[in-house]
């Protein structure tokens, strides 16, 4: 019989919620308080970026039937670490387990599924670094060139970090409406090095450093030539990024903004006023890419905040990610 039950004591499998929806962040759209299971037959399965979306048609046990619209992460992000679109093939039973959604009472974020066969499927084992298959050649080991993916996702929560207006600004932030994925915007410079595990690849111009990124079929130009935006340049959100090599390491200022979201995931934003350093370097041990950044914008932090990740060589991205507008829950 199909069906659908609600746990409240039930353990979930995903290890933290920035892991599994950190374009948007879990905690505003999905409640881990509240699990969900759900007994049913894939009708359809929507395999695209931002998010990809499974719905599940089960009975509950009154034998009313509803169709489940179940939130996964990125078609790149699952397509690189195994999913296919096959798995959810319409008719298949599965049996889901996930979080309930705060705005839908027929919606989850899904955590596990498990099929006829044995096999199951965790989201958190959709996550990986998916590092690169071949080496690249040692004399190329410490330069920045090249596709990298995030090693880790260790980004701070801003707590205790911003000014009363930066709270403030926090505070009204609507994550339904206002995070700019939801729109196929990336945002912000930091997004890039923060978003889950899309690709980028570094690449030397003629007089600059330009970065493709898999998220929203991004793109970046620093410019090596100048240090300063040329006259009648336009502000933007990502603003304009001039730098300079010291050895293999890149060094990178970025001003010239219009008043945006620095993270939407944690409903962050900046002024116009906003500089951004950052230093992309090799670690010569550890051969991967480390990079750190410092956010200064007195008007929403207190005192400029350094952040870092670590990312690994990887292999690029073979389709793009053709961003479908709009969210579902």
């Amino acid at each position: 019989m199909l069906h659908v039950t609600l746990r409240g004591a039930a353990a979930l499998l995903c290890l933290s919620s920035s892991l599994c929806f950190a374009h948007h962040g879990v905690a505003p759209h999905y409640d881990d308080s509240k699990p969900v299971t759900l007994d049913g037959v894939v009708s359809q399965f929507d395999f695209v970026n931002p998010h990809s979306f499974l719905y599940v048609r089960v009975k509950d046990t009154a034998g009313q039937e509803a169709v489940w619209t179940c939130e996964l992460a990125s078609r790149s992000v699952l397509a690189r670490n195994g999913l296919q679109a096959e798995m959810f093939a319409p008719g298949t039973h599965v049996r889901v387990t996930g979080s309930a959604a705060r705005h839908s009472p027929t919606g989850c974020a899904l955590r596990e599924a498990r099929f006829d066969d044995g096999s199951v499927l965790r989201s958190t084992a959709l996550f990986s670094a998916t590092p690169a298959t071949t080496a690249v050649p040692a004399a190329q080991s410490d330069s920045i060139a090249g596709v990298w993916a995030m090693k880790t996702f260790a980004v701070s929560f801003y707590e205790g970090l911003l000014t009363a207006e930066g709270e403030r600004r926090r505070a009204a932030f609507d994550p339904i409406k206002d995070d700019s994925a939801i729109y196929c915007d990336p945002a912000s410079p930091v997004r890039f090095w923060i978003n889950v595990n899309e690709p980028f690849e570094i690449k030397r111009d003629a007089d600059a450093v330009v970065i493709e990124h898999q998220f929203m079929d991004s793109r970046r130009v620093i410019h090596l030539d100048t240090t300063t935006p040329p006259a009648g340049e336009p502000r933007s959100a990502m603003g304009y990024s001039t730098g300079h090599f010291a050895g293999d390491a890149l060094l990178v200022s970025t001003t010239h903004f219009t008043a945006a979201t620095l993270e939407p995931r944690r409903g962050v934003m900046h002024t116009e006023d906003l500089v951004l350093t950052e230093k992309l370097a090799v670690n010569p041990s550890t051969h991967e890419l480390e990079i750190t950044w410092t956010i200064d914008d007195a008007v929403i932090f207190k005192a400029p905040h350094t952040q870092q990740e670590a990312f690994v060589r990887t292999e690029r991205w073979s389709e793009p990610y053709n961003c479908k507008p709009g969210y579902r829950q």
